[in-house]
């Protein structure tokens, strides 16, 4: 009986210990961080001269061990300048909410590696022209696609490195001036500094 109670005692802690491993944790946290911004056109006659952006928002993550899932909520901001043959140049501003949804591996602890759909819900555009911000609607696609790396340092600080792309240009883009542009690309390169909880 004695053993038969060991035997069952030591199961148990097994199990418990078992289960701990492979529980699912949730975490979450803020980031921030900057983005050089690549904008580009089908119009050899303009001119696009990027501006640094940046992004800040809340990540969260549900982990299940070799890999989670990562929805996040992000307020990216970014510009460019675009002068168009024989046209004086166009300041825009564009500021978006992205929700990028991503699958990351983390085999490699306290690495983590990542992709997903962003899905941009909102999106703002202004061309500033004096001491006016005009509207105009969207530059930003609203689905694209993020790729990256982060690596967490003392088990909250989180950097992380990501390119963001989109999977086709944007036809029409018409301008409060009225000049139009074909096809505007736009990817970037997002470093991030974050702390997790």
């Amino acid at each position: 009986m004695r053993k038969l109670l060991v035997l069952v005692l030591l199961l148990a802690a097994a199990s418990t210990a078992s289960a701990q491993r492979h529980r699912t944790t949730v975490e979450w946290g803020g980031l921030a961080g900057l983005n050089i911004v690549d904008f580009s056109t089908s119009d050899d006659a303009t001119s696009v001269r990027n501006k640094l952006g940046w992004q800040a928002g809340i990540v969260t993550a549900v982990n299940f061990g070799a890999f989670a899932v990562e929805p996040q909520i992000l307020y990216v901001r970014q510009g460019l300048r675009i002068r168009p043959d024989d046209a004086p140049e166009i300041n825009l501003k564009s500021s978006s909410i992205d929700i990028p949804v991503l699958v990351s591996l983390r085999l490699l602890h306290p690495v983590r590696i990542y992709a997903g759909p962003v899905f941009t819900v909102m999106n703002d555009c202004k061309q500033k022209s004096g001491r006016d911000l005009l509207d105009f609607g969207r530059v930003r696609p609203s689905l694209s696609f993020t790729v990256g790396a982060g690596v967490v340092i003392m088990r909250h600080l989180l950097v992380d490195l990501r390119y963001n792309g989109q999977f086709k240009g944007k036809e029409n883009v018409v301008l409060p001036t009225g000049y139009e542009l074909d096809k505007l690309r736009q990817h970037n390169v997002a470093l991030s500094v974050g702390y997790l909880f």
